[in-house]
């Protein structure tokens, strides 16, 4: 490559490279490579590919190419120059960024954290950063750097900080851990359409087509607000690459389509879009699809056909299945609905313990296992509901000085160190001035959110990724993003 100037040795260094024991080096394990005799297939790590395996490796010639064009790999070269890249160092340097920096950045960390416990944050900054610095492709420390920032009140450097470690997870292939940093992501900037937009790819990688439809829909519905309907159709498109049956995302072109005046388009998505919510069962959603279709095209034949199947499935529905699909179009528990009513719904069972949330559509069940209707007119989540929440966290060892030797007895529900977070925390109004340009709509999406954003969190954390101060620092700062949400919801009514 015309970046690096190689010389004989690198060359002979390059040859002794092992491919796979450098992909490890990097990050990659074994289900994340896809092997094809002499050519190894990832996630682009340089321009973090989340989409499609595009960084191509021979490991016969050691060489490497990115097939984005626009990525600083795709010109290609030795494996030696791809490890210069992914650690933005000279070749010279490169047998150390693979084997030689590990202590002195763990002793920057163990430092750091140190200082963090006595509670001297700012003291601590230095270590934590010098410790990126040394290993910046650690995710574990730069997530700690994160939270500190988080901790400082310096939420624009945690959310790079945090946002850097979950594309690096990602490309990897570590989707459980990347999914628990999105969402303090989407916490810290609920508008953020790049991480929504990530959120709903991973989602599909995990095969989660649900989540992945709410998120992109999200997505969607920001860039038809600004008319720009390629960006809304590349991400849709980009979410049937991974997932060529998602109905929620044929149904989301069709709107797309027809919003730019493509009739035929717009007929095929939606069609497209009825049938599989018919083969997933989702009856509501595949009749309204089929009703925007047949008004753009009221002579289709084939969609005669499809109005019987419809029908014969919903004759063969239960009754209360049946009752609902007779309801009104205004009384129907839409996406938008189902979406509004979810976090009252989880707030109510955490304070009563006799209700279960049906997490596929977000209605309430009750103890008879009939659903409870609910509305966005419900009154705020109690203080007393959100506490049992939090209450079923284990007590943080206040000793702890690193995640790598966290020890969590098994059955302890104990009340962990928390502060109570009032309205004029400074945190809160951070999380304010994200939300105030978000219409009802997408704050009451938001709400629905919160209880399965924190859970993932908290698995990260009983899993043992997470250190008990990060712990404590994302909690509080979701507490205060709970007290956020409520306050813009009150003032919008």
């Amino acid at each position: 490559m015309s970046r690096f100037e190689l010389k004989e040795s690198d060359f002979s260094f390059n040859a002794s490279l092992d491919p796979f024991l450098v992909l490890k080096k990097m990050g990659f394990t074994d289900h994340s490579m896809f092997v094809e005799g002499d050519i190894v297939r990832v996630h682009c790590p340089i321009h973090k590919d989340l989409v499609r395996k595009s960084l191509i490796i021979d490991t016969h010639e050691k060489t490497f190419k990115c097939q984005y064009a626009n990525c600083e790999a795709h010109e290609g070269g030795l494996l030696i120059e791809l490890v210069a890249l992914y650690y933005d160092c000279d070749v010279r340097d490169v047998s150390k960024a693979l084997f030689g920096q590990e202590d002195k950045s763990r002793d920057l960390l163990f430092r750091g954290e140190m200082f963090i416990n006595q509670g001297r944050h700012l003291e601590a900054l230095p270590y934590l950063e010098q410790a990126c610095d040394f290993s910046p492709r650690d995710e574990v420390t730069r997530c700690k750097l994160a939270a500190l920032y988080l901790e400082l009140e310096r939420k624009d450097d945690a959310y790079r900080e945090y946002l850097s470690a979950a594309e690096s997870y990602a490309v990897r292939g570590e989707l459980d851990k990347t999914l628990s940093i999105y969402n303090i992501l989407i916490m810290l900037q609920p508008g953020a359409v790049k991480a929504r937009k990530e959120l709903s790819f991973l989602f599909s990688r995990m095969g989660r087509p649900d989540a992945a439809a709410e998120q992109i829909k999200w997505v969607v519905d920001f860039y038809m607000k600004y008319g720009q309907h390629k960006g809304a159709q590349e991400a849709c498109e980009q979410i049937l690459e991974l997932d060529p049956e998602n109905a929620m995302a044929h149904h989301l072109i069709g709107k797309i389509m027809q919003d730019a005046g493509k009739r035929v388009q717009a007929v095929q998505n939606y069609e497209k879009a009825a049938r599989l919510f018919l083969a997933e069962g989702e009856l509501t959603r595949s009749r309204a699809a089929f009703d925007e279709a047949k008004a753009l095209a009221p002579d289709n034949n084939r969609l005669d056909d499809l109005q019987e199947q419809i029908n014969e499935a919903i004759s063969a529905a239960p009754q209360d299945e049946r009752d609902r699909l007779e309801k009104s179009a205004e009384d129907i528990a839409t996406e938008e609905e189902q979406f509004i009513t979810w976090l009252n719904d989880v707030d109510q069972k955490l304070a009563m313990g006799d209700e279960r949330i049906d997490s596929r559509d977000g209605i309430r069940i009750g103890p008879d296992g009939i659903p409870i209707s609910s509305s966005a007119e419900n009154p705020l989540p109690s203080k007393d509901g959100l506490s049992s929440f939090f209450d079923e966290m284990p007590e943080p060892d206040p000793l702890a000085a690193s995640s790598d030797s966290v020890s969590r007895p098994s059955g302890v529900a104990k009340t962990p160190e928390t502060s109570e977070i009032s309205p004029e925390d400074r945190r809160v109004a951070m999380c304010l001035n994200d939300m105030r340009e978000l219409d009802g709509n997408q704050i009451e999406a938001m709400r629905q959110q919160l209880i399965s954003m924190f859970t993932d969190v908290r698995r990260s954390y009983e899993e043992g990724t997470l250190s008990d101060w990060e712990m404590r620092t994302i909690k509080d700062f979701y507490k205060s993003f709970c007290v956020a949400v409520d306050i813009h919801r009150s003032d919008n009514r």
